[in-house]
């Protein structure tokens, strides 16, 4: 061993022992503790803490330093538990640990939905750190397969996940009922922008604002081991063609909101409603209508559609701003062919059969074939030259660039598969969209993601599923394609590079449109999260906490060569965005009488479950949240995708196609009993994941439906959003409670 490494080795066992910790559970010769890592972990050592810190500065690195003490002062036989939300990121955190930790493989393991579930038990019992996805723990849990009431320590990785129905929430409360004396570490490189979001996040984790531990890029303890960050804003104009396109959709949507306006659905008047409304207040519109539909009102269907007609356009208008005009034609082409099957909704066929959209689909497929290049939009350009430059000046650079659509994605690598310099690759999430847009299997993301590190790709154009959860390799520039308002995904997405070497993040936005609107509000959030995470941490300048540099970059520094050819002055003649695997279970089990498991807050321990839901109902209802919200106490149950009010009225959550298999099967004794079992009983038949198999499946399928309460004197209901059953759930509580 040379002096060097001896130094090293004898620093690090210093820091250790600054923190206490045994050097029999580290492997102190390969970890180089970093002063404020020890300092963070030091607070957090049996006391409930959230840490937020940038990507890069070590996360694991401190929950190894946590760990490690953690066990030195428990029991020999206490368990420490890592949760993060992908097997990819899981499986991470268990190479690291396997690393850095003196303790045995044999002693580690990785529990995720693969692991049947009668195995997953003694696999807990027989091992000391376990890995899980945290569905897989939360299900276990319920199920009651085994407690927590031994284990020392639970590490929630993205934190920020920790809201509404995701698993955190439950495995967090059910480790504080089990074993108050256990200690949570929560960590995450961006919790939130509002004080209320980061309040929502301690307390969901049970952790005490005062023990929340705040690191950014400019901290002084911090800086010298960061990269420099330099961010730029590259804005674009609006070609002629996309602003005529632009004017005539703001024409439609400007009908719909007078229309919606005059109805009384919407409380703001006059004219210029675009300017007033935006999509946000169209998506919570739709949600009061369909509770006004829900309850019997057939007088707001008209609204219902009209408002879809809205919500259609802006997503138009979105697409021309951001994406182009040539991924909106391949959308108004989707629209055109749904809009001809029979069981197309009402607000498609109308669209499609409105001249002025009709007229903008045909001059945009007359571009297409005559002058392709109108329809890219000007952001493509200024993409294509930053991307070989940055190739030119570094050949063996890595990028990065974040679209958001996968139609867009489909575009962009077709057009960069051209240049000789480049060579990208698409990368998407598992799902299927059509037989152009086919999914990627995990094992197919992980091969790209090795082909990107090697080199045979270069250029990586990813949808959000490359924001958080993958081993992507240190990439030297971060293109934002378009921008995302969350700040959480702003900070995910950047954070993709300056890790090891100096990087960049390039912002592509368009002027005077939503896009740069945006930027603003991502922007502004960040500042307000940085603000309110801040309150202990007063001496960092508040100006530089965003980035390092942030720029605008100048239309006149990114010199383009402008295509020769002349486009017409007038381009138009205005005229006077899967199914789900349900785990569905046969209506036998509903005879099982509701045992419920302890009730899921903390903050009903002393109140008797009113309303008992099963751990199968998908969490895309967001049932716990928002009856938590209302007050009502909520217990969980095992059996089936079910949900029992006061054991009087039970529902079912089914699987239309699933179940009408199931339901021929059941005697009529077994019928007659299941009537019995409760004051009244409903079939909730869910339909929002629903993909048909031929045209008009839907509809006859909820007239099979109907027909069968009908024989079997069951109230059956279909609903197509969650809210629905939020809605059937509040209405069916509140006349009993009174």
């Amino acid at each position: 061993m040379n002096m060097r490494s001896i130094l090293k080795g004898e620093h690090n066992m210093a820091r250790a022992t600054e923190l206490s910790v045994s050097l029999k559970f580290l492997e102190t010769d390969k970890i180089q503790f970093r002063e404020y890592q020890v300092e963070i972990a030091k607070k957090c050592v049996n006391t409930n803490s959230l840490v937020v810190i940038p990507t890069g500065l070590g996360k694991t690195i401190i929950s190894l330093l946590v760990v490690a003490e953690t066990l030195q002062s428990y029991p020999k036989d206490s368990k420490v538990i890592v949760l993060a939300p992908t097997r990819p990121l899981i499986n991470q955190h268990r190479d690291s640990f396997s690393q850095f930790l003196a303790i045995s493989d044999e002693n580690m393991i990785t529990l995720t939905g693969k692991n049947p579930s009668e195995q997953r038990p003694q696999l807990f019992e027989d091992h000391r750190i376990i890995f899980y996805t945290p569905q897989t723990l939360r299900n276990d849990l319920v199920a009651k397969h085994y407690d927590l009431k031994n284990t020392c320590l639970i590490i929630f990785d993205e934190a920020h996940h920790a809201s509404g129905d995701y698993p955190y929430g439950i495995i967090s409360d059910t480790y504080h009922d089990q074993n108050p004396d256990g200690t949570i570490l929560a960590l995450t490189a961006s919790p939130g922008s509002s004080k209320e979001r980061i309040d929502e996040l301690c307390q969901i984790l049970h952790i005490d604002k005062s023990n929340v531990h705040v690191r950014t890029r400019k901290d002084e303890d911090v800086k010298s081991y960061l990269q420099p960050m330099n961010i730029f804003k590259i804005g674009v104009d609006t070609t002629k063609l996309m602003e005529d396109t632009r004017l005539i959709i703001n024409r439609l949507v400007e009908e719909r909101l007078q229309f919606l306006s005059q109805m009384g659905h919407l409380e703001k008047k006059g004219e210029q409603l675009i300017k007033k409304i935006t999509r946000k207040d169209l998506l919570r519109l739709n949600i009061e209508l369909v509770k006004q539909a829900s309850s019997g009102d057939k007088g707001v269907y008209g609204a219902i559609s009209v408002n879809a007609q809205g919500l259609i356009l802006y997503h138009m208008l979105e697409l021309i701003e951001q994406q182009g005009l040539d991924t909106l034609l391949t959308y108004l082409e989707k629209l055109m062919r749904e809009a001809r099957k029979q069981n197309s909704s009402k607000a498609n066929k109308i669209l499609a059969s409105d001249n002025r959209i009709r007229r903008i689909y045909f001059e945009l497929k007359k571009y297409e074939f005559e002058y392709p290049e109108a329809l890219i939009h000007p952001k493509y350009a200024i993409l294509l030259q930053l991307l070989i430059d940055q190739l030119n000046k570094n050949p063996d650079s890595r990028i990065l660039v974040f679209v958001k659509l996968r139609d867009s994605i489909q575009h962009i690598t077709s057009r960069l598969e051209k240049q000789p310099s480049l060579k990208p690759t698409r990368f998407v999430g598992q799902a299927t969209k059509s037989k152009k847009d086919k999914g990627m299997s995990q094992k197919k993301q992980l091969e790209i993601l090795k082909g990107f590190k090697e080199g045979i790709f270069n250029v990586l154009v990813a949808t959000n599923v490359a924001e958080e959860g993958l081993d992507i390799a240190e990439c030297d520039i971060v293109i934002f394609y378009d921008i995302v308002a969350s700040e959480i995904r702003y900070i995910q997405r950047k954070g993709r590079t300056a890790r090891q070497r100096e990087g960049k993040v390039i912002l592509l936005y368009t002027k005077n449109t939503n896009d740069e609107i945006y930027l603003r509000i991502a922007l502004n959030k960040i500042q307000k999260m940085n603000d309110n995470l801040k309150v202990s941490h007063e001496e960092t300048n508040k100006k530089e906490l965003i980035n390092d540099n942030e720029n605008d970059m100048d239309d006149a520094k990114v010199v383009l060569e402008q295509k020769k050819g002349k486009l017409p002055s007038k381009i138009m003649h205005l005229p006077p965005s899967k199914p789900r695997s349900p785990n569905q279970e046969t209506l036998l089990s509903y005879f099982t009488p509701s045992k419920p498991i302890s009730p899921i807050s903390s903050t009903l321990k002393t109140a008797d479950p009113e309303i008992i839901i099963s751990k199968d109902v998908p969490g895309k209802f967001g049932l716990r949240k928002k009856l938590q919200n209302e007050g009502i106490a909520i217990g969980l149950q095992e059996n089936g995708r079910r949900i029992d009010i006061f054991s009087e009225i039970g529902l079912f959550i089914i699987n239309p196609r699933t179940f009408i298999k199931e339901s021929v099967s059941i005697s009529e004794k077994d019928l007659i009993r299941l009537r019995q079992a409760r004051k009244l009983v409903l079939f909730i038949f869910d339909f929002e994941d629903f993909i048909e198999q031929f045209e008009g499946e839907k509809r006859l399928l909820k007239q099979r439906i109907a027909e069968w309460g009908n024989e079997n004197w069951f109230r059956t209901i279909s609903i197509d959003v969650p809210e629905e059953l939020v809605f059937i759930i509040k209405n069916l509580y509140t006349p009993h409670k009174k």
